[in-house]
């Protein structure tokens, strides 16, 4: 008795409008959620059913989590789409015939590598998938449905979110099932659909429950006539609508009862079954416990019959609607029938099928379908209480996860069997590996899995039991595994990677030397050692040549080309950059290498002014990175490096938004970091002192003083500095200033401490003009302003950039004027620096009022544009107090001639008396101090000091004190 649909028009019409859109427009989601039995699956199935005949469906169904069991619903659908479109055609679709991404789950495309890139396989994968998704839908629409998502593996909801925000071409619908009300606050499908639903390309469809006229027409349909009214609302109120359980309570009602219990409900047509027919049913739910379709020969060796005595016994249950015939085998018609029945089975009858489930699975993996024989055998041992069975099942079936990329699952079976370890009789004979190999593996898939601090305590776990002297080459290849694993937790790694080169001397092979010299001279040039990164780097490359390792070519002139760049030798930089990608291209490597690379050239782009180029760079880069799946690893960094670009030219709007993204993914720690810096960049300059506050104290916990990488760890304590600043914690912030510029490395780095020296000089200021009652807080900013200019004095200036922060630099210490700094980041085109170059030259002392408004002027449009509200409101402070307009001119302005010899004090509109005694207020002088120095009264003195505080719009002697040292008034004359 099969299920019918009732009712749904208008859920079918929203699927048959995505299903236009995509089609037209490009490519659709369509998320469908709710309850179990609520009828998602039937509505989906008659949605395909209708679709004009010339489109293709793809399905899949996810397993019932517990098993390991990695992208089943995306395995399935691409072997059905792969079966349409012919093998050879779906070959001719994927660069290199599919041999390197999808045939390690569809052997039909060929045969894959034996060995599989445990740590870029999976963006090949990826890209695959949607290549073939893609390629397959210019031919004709493809509809690609994936059931029951609340039940999906880690790896298949990262391939669905990938896939989500990479289709682009149009004829591509995805439509999804998921049980919503299983989702609670902790499922891992929240996350994901949260994100998704962002999508302006997303659409959520949940079908309600039904009226009691259309569970009165489900019921004439199971039944094949109309009960009475009143039958009807009985069992609407009792089904509330649930059309799994209308159906149920119409079954029961027919056979003269009503249960009670929801599973008594569901085995009412069971328990009407034959003897036999209950006993191949108790079969059928055991050999899929974990859901998915039942193969015919499967059922028959569990149930221990033969094909006609099955199909004897499987008969009435497949006319009552109970078991689907789904091509050569069967399915339930529900999940929750299959889990009801498999819990009416006795535990020891449980245990047994089981057992022949395993061993049945263990002599013919080909029962099930590709890629999933291991891990069902292994599920089946484990329930069935067989120890060393599952352990060798477990072993095999974490390999069959590497083969299919399915990192998450591979380290979740290995912890497994690590646990299981020393329960087990001489498991290095049933594995045929020892426990270093396993854990080897463990922290392997914890490097693509994004469990960096778990891979860390597996690799140290695995060095502590290894004779590294024995077998240096292997420790070697765990220190560099961990050395990667501490550096994505923010720890500079330095010591493992040292100890990995130690261990294979000079006299060891090129090939595998070569790995750890070029991480090395990577990690090297991170942490700011150029000159032995670039030995290193030159030793690597080679050993690359030699041994014809592409990869370690590839890295080692990554590392030479972004040294180049640093250097300020941008033609170097990109033709080895360049050099790089094209090796890593030809040698059919993964985009891992291509996104550095384009992360190296945007870098080396931005260093030198660049920034329109740097920016393109980047969202070429980023595209690269989505379709190969790396958006939360390589991608990430990529993102919060190339926010820095778009910062500078001002589009500021985009780079939050990317940074935003960036930190929804949840990166590696490291990648994090610098993400939450650049935006904590953009909030304090947009007056949220809060928010940048939280974002510095996100990364600092990070990175802290142990990652002593100038580029991260430079620009981290500049934000923390200014946080402070901005906050009034001037003495925090000398602190933290001191604590950045302590240390060697610097002179190495001079890209990322100009802007620090700058950030100094601003400091030093602010204390100075806050200090005049504090001789001994004055002594320490002018001792700190010696040092920022001694360093500045060695600094070298490299390019455009450094060149207008020096001028900035000096001009902000006192040392030459405002107008080479504004100069250069006009010729820059970064508006931020300019605005606020051109903001301290209007308040400098002695500049023209008709030159000082035009400037104002300028800086308060800037800022305005920018949304940087404590500038703007800074600026227009300034014109207040100076009495300077910020208003546009008329078209023709008559021009005014500014006086011969201008008087700052006067701008502020101030009487020679009270600029006498703003003088004496400055020095720290008391009203009475005023007074004898004056030669008047006390009193007349405290009505000058009112007048004087009126005029400037500030509160207290100390702010007007503070104004004055700022802008200079009383600065003695140079020379």
């Amino acid at each position: 008795m099969a299920s019918v649909l009732v009712a749904r028009e208008a859920e079918l019409a929203a699927l048959a409008d995505a299903y236009a859109r995509a089609c037209e427009a490009g490519p659709v989601t369509v998320l469908v959620g709710g309850e179990a039995g609520i009828g998602k699956s039937r509505l989906v199935a008659e949605f395909a059913a209708r679709l004009p005949s010339r489109t293709r469906v793809a399905r899949g169904d996810c397993l019932e989590a517990g098993g390991g069991f990695a992208y089943a619903p995306f395995i399935a659908a691409m072997r059905a789409l792969v079966r349409d479109l012919g093998a050879d055609r779906a070959a001719g679709l994927l660069p290199g015939g599919g041999r390197l991404g999808l045939a390690h789950w569809l052997p039909v495309l060929g045969v894959a590598p034996d060995e599989p890139d445990p740590v870029h396989g999976r963006a090949r994968l990826y890209e695959d998938v949607l290549t073939l998704v893609e390629g397959a839908a210019r031919e004709r629409p493809l509809a690609v449905v994936l059931e029951d998502l609340h039940w999906a593996d880690p790896s298949s909801r990262e391939l669905l979110a990938f896939l989500v925000h990479n289709l682009s071409g149009p004829g591509v619908l995805l439509v999804g099932t998921y049980r919503s009300t299983d989702l609670d606050e902790r499922h891992p499908l929240r996350p994901v659909l949260a994100g998704l639903a962002r999508s302006p390309r997303v659409r959520l469809l949940e079908p309600a429950p039904l009226t009691c006229e259309e569970v009165g027409g489900l019921v004439a349909a199971r039944l094949g006539y109309l009960p009475d009214r009143g039958v009807v609302e009985e069992i609407a109120r009792r089904s509330e609508g649930n059309p799994l359980f209308v159906e149920a309570l119409a079954d029961a009602g027919a056979q003269g009862g009503t249960p009670r219990r929801l599973r008594d409900l569901l085995l009412a047509g069971f328990r009407s079954l034959p003897d036999g027919s209950r006993g191949v049913l108790h079969a059928a739910s055991v050999a899929s416990a974990w859901g998915g379709g039942l193969a015919h020969r499967f059922l028959a060796s569990v149930a221990g019959l033969d094909d006609l005595s099955l199909e004897d016994a499987i008969r009435p249950a497949v006319d009552r609607g109970l078991l689907l015939a789904e091509g050569d085998g069967y399915t339930f018609r529900h999940a929750l029938l299959r889990q009801a029945v498999y819990e009416d089975a006795l535990p020891s009858a449980r245990a047994r099928l089981h057992k022949r489930s395993g061993a049945a699975l263990q002599a013919d993996p080909g029962l099930v379908p590709d890629g999933r024989a291991a891990a069902e055998e292994a599920a089946h041992w484990c329930a069935a209480g067989e120890k060393e069975q599952a352990f060798d099942a477990l072993w095999r079936a974490a390999a069959s996860a590497r083969a299919l990329h399915a990192h998450p699952e591979q380290l979740r079976i290995l912890e497994r069997v690590l646990r299981q370890w020393d329960g087990i009789a001489e498991p290095e004979r049933v594995l045929g590996a020892d426990r270093v190999d396993v854990l080897h593996r463990a922290a392997e898939a914890c490097l693509s899995a994004g469990e960096a601090a778990r891979g860390v305590d597996l690799a140290s776990e695995a060095l502590a039991v290894l004779d590294r002297d024995r077998d240096p080459r292997r420790a070697a290849l765990l220190l560099e595994l961990r050395s990667m694993l501490r550096h994505r937790l923010g720890d500079p790694a330095l010591d493992d990677l040292r100890a990995a080169v130690a261990l294979l001397p000079d006299g060891a092979p090129a090939a595998v030397r070569g790995r750890p010299l070029s991480t090395l001279a990577n990690r090297l040039f991170l942490m700011s050692r150029p000159e032995e990164s670039r030995a290193l780097a030159e030793e690597a490359l080679a050993a690359g040549r030699e041994s014809g390792d592409a990869r370690v070519r590839a890295w080692a002139l990554l590392t030479l080309g972004s040294l180049d760049g640093a250097a300020g030798d941008l033609d170097a930089a990109l033709a080895r950059i360049a050099a790089a990608a094209e090796i890593a291209r030809a040698a059919g490597e993964s985009a891992v290498p291509l996104v550095i690379a384009v992360m190296a050239e945007a870098d080396a782009l931005h260093g030198m002014g660049l920034d329109e180029r740097a920016a393109g760079a980047v969202a070429a880069g980023l595209e690269t990175a989505r379709r190969a799946g790396l958006d939360r690893d390589q991608g990430a960094g990529l993102a919060a490096k190339g926010a820095e670009p778009l910062w500078d030219l001002g589009r500021w709007d985009e780079a939050a938004a990317l940074l935003r993204d960036v930190l929804a993914l949840d990166p590696p720690p490291l990648f994090r970091a610098l993400a939450q810096v650049n935006l904590g960049v953009i909030a304090l300059a947009r007056g949220d002192a809060a928010a940048a506050g939280e974002a510095a104290d996100a990364a600092h916990a990070v990175m802290g003083d142990r990652y002593w990488g100038k580029a991260f760890r430079l620009p981290l304590h500049d934000l923390r500095c200014r946080v402070a600043m901005a906050r009034g914690d001037l003495a925090g912030a000398d602190v933290i200033l001191g604590r950045a510029l302590d240390g060697p490395g610097l002179r190495e780095t001079s890209r990322f401490v100009w802007p620090l020296l700058l950030t100094g000089a601003r400091l030093c200021g602010e204390r100075l003009a806050r200090s005049a009652a504090e001789p001994d807080a004055a002594r320490g900013a002018r001792e700190r302003l010696a040092e920022l200019r001694d360093l500045a004095g060695e600094l070298p200036v490299i390019g455009p950039v450094q060149h207008a922060y020096r001028a900035a630099f000096r001009a902000e210490a006192g040392d030459q004027d405002w107008d080479e700094a504004v100069r250069a980041w006009r010729d820059l085109g970064r508006p931020y620096p300019l605005a606020w170059a051109l903001f301290r030259s209007a308040e400098a002392p002695g500049v023209p009022s008709g030159r000082a408004a035009e400037a104002c002027r300028e800086a308060a449009s800037i800022a305005a544009r920018l949304g940087a509200k404590p500038l703007l409101k800074e600026i227009e402070l300034l014109a207040a107090r100076a009495r300077l307009s910020i208003e546009e001119p008329p078209r023709e302005p008559i021009p005014a001639p500014d006086p011969p010899t201008p008087d700052p004090a006067r701008r502020l509109g101030l009487t020679r008396r009270e600029t006498e005694v703003l003088r004496l207020v400055a020095d720290g002088r008391s009203n009475r101090q005023i007074a004898e120095a004056l030669f008047i009264s006390a009193r007349t003195a405290g009505v000058h000091v009112s007048n004087i505080l009126a005029k400037l719009q500030v509160a207290s002697r100390t702010e007007a004190a503070a104004l004055a040292h700022r802008l200079r008034l009383f600065d003695p004359p140079a020379g």
